[in-house]
């Protein structure tokens, strides 16, 4: 019974998370893109899809073995992991690369240029991948010792012994364990993207509740048109100055891979950004007479929900995760007391804290791209998001959720204690030949707590993200 149960809980859910998938996507999708690109389309709504569920597949792991179900967790896990793998390393990218090969005067070597990338995307891959199996593809796990008073000697041997021989042979400390291809490419891609998962979402953690009560302090007040004439005068001239400025880079310039070119295209890009944002504000302020008020009043309360978060956050981690042994299960707690009064209650303040994650994840990486220019920012903007920055923001979603699903594990290893994902993740992956050493001693927590001291400090102290290329 309750494994129907479960099998309809995950239907409806998969069937809601589509339906949202497709909702962002034409809510924020461009209109040059309304009717083209349907093969993008559809990976953008499959992404989404695969990441949501691969989020929420903890809960139902948790839930599968409260309830005694039967459901193959272990199995679910591995084949949900390897597709992902495969639209990180395989559909998305190739996707990316046809899309930004446009050429108008010919497909085929749009065609060409996606297939020679992606060619080159796989081998690297793929030969790591074989590479780091044949040699490093073990777990050391490791084995607990319990000590007995009475030494089993056998009946055949003498009364007089060494102690060695009396007490038996030792035995060992840790079990080297085989691991499966499936596995070790789980694992290979959460190691991958918990670096840019450490980076990002540490930035994120501080960055995503104060730009949103700064988007707040700073929303557009009511202008008169002599006000908006001005505006628009300097706006206009800002426009020509980087339509001049494009003319100099040329149209090949984001096929370049020097260091100067790539830096000066991001900042090109950070500097349209800027001009369509500070365009957008004043039209709100002199049409819309600065917008309604109940927008802005929920992006201040937005701002306050998201610093709880993270300072929650903050917390659960140095209490449960630094301080050994914790002193509180935290968050874990809150998640067991709402699972025993209602399950779904449990899933939903997990699914809060785990995609808010994400949240802080695709914040980080944009708050990087403005002031560093060393990725090109793909914002999402709504009605105006083109399929390239859908297809970067998904991958990178995708890329992440792995080690999203690693992160929350560890944080919530009490309330997800005796399950599948335990073995997959608390067994095997962690302790890998070449790879146990940053997951058995929080190297990457550590760095992503560091991170985020390092960007409120340097936040305080610079607070305005400024345009690019002003001198120019």
């Amino acid at each position: 019974m309750m494994e129907a149960w479960l099998i309809i809980v995950c239907a409806v859910m998969t069937f809601l998370v589509v339906v949202a998938s497709i909702y962002i996507l034409v809510y924020f999708q461009s209109e040059e893109d309304r009717n083209t690109a349907w093969a993008p389309k559809i990976a953008v709504v499959l992404s989404l899809t695969l990441t949501c569920l691969l989020v929420l597949m903890l809960p139902l792991d948790v839930a599968n073995r409260a309830t005694g179900s039967g459901l193959p967790m272990e199995l679910l896990w591995q084949i949900m992991y390897v597709t992902v793998a495969i639209m990180c390393i395989g559909v998305v990218p190739f996707l990316m690369f046809y899309y930004e090969a446009w050429d108008p005067e010919s497909k085929n070597w749009q065609v060409w240029t996606a297939i020679k990338y992606e060619l080159c995307t796989v081998i690297v891959v793929g030969l790591t991948l074989l590479l780091m199996y044949l040699w490093l593809g073990y777990a050391n796990v490791p084995l607990d010792q319990f000590s007995y008073n009475v030494s089993l000697v056998s009946a055949t041997a003498p009364t007089s012994c060494a102690l060695s021989t009396c007490a038996g042979v030792p035995s060992p400390t840790s079990l080297r364990v085989s691991v499966t291809p499936a596995v070790y490419l789980i694992a290979l891609v959460a190691f991958v993207g918990w670096f840019l998962f450490t980076v990002f979402v540490g930035v994120g953690f501080v960055a995503l509740p104060m730009d949103l009560v700064s988007e707040y302090l700073r929303r557009p007040t009511p202008i008169d048109l002599e006000e908006y004439a001005k505006q628009r005068m300097m706006l206009n001239e800002r426009a020509k100055q980087l339509k001049q400025l494009a003319a100099k880079l040329g149209t090949d310039v984001h096929r370049k891979r020097d260091r100067s070119s790539v830096k000066k295209y991001n900042q090109f890009r950070q500097a349209v950004y800027f001009l369509e944002k500070d365009w957008t504000k004043v039209k709100t302020a002199y049409k819309e007479r600065g917008g309604n008020p109940l927008r802005w009043l929920c992006t201040a309360i937005l701002g306050f929900l998201a610093a709880i978060l993270s300072i929650t956050w903050y917390a659960h981690i140095i209490l449960y995760l630094f301080i050994s042994p914790p002193p509180t299960i935290f968050l874990n707690a809150l998640f067991i007391e709402l699972d025993n009064a209602f399950s779904l209650f449990g899933t939903a303040a997990y699914g809060l804290f785990s995609f808010y994650l994400l949240a802080c994840l695709l914040k980080g990486c944009m708050k990087v791209g403005l002031r560093f220019f060393w990725i090109p920012i793909h914002p999402m903007k709504i009605g105006g998001t083109l399929m390239n920055s859908f297809l970067f923001n998904v991958w990178l979603l995708l890329l992440c959720a792995v080690s999203c699903v690693q992160f929350c594990f560890g944080a919530f290893q009490s309330y997800a204690q005796l399950t599948a994902i335990d073995m997959l993740l608390g067994v095997q992956v962690r302790n890998l030949i070449a790879l146990s050493w940053f997951f058995q001693n929080n190297f990457f927590y550590y760095c992503m707590i560091g991170l985020s001291g390092l960007t409120l400090v340097y936040l305080c102290i610079f607070p305005v993200d400024k345009r690019a290329l002003d001198e120019d």
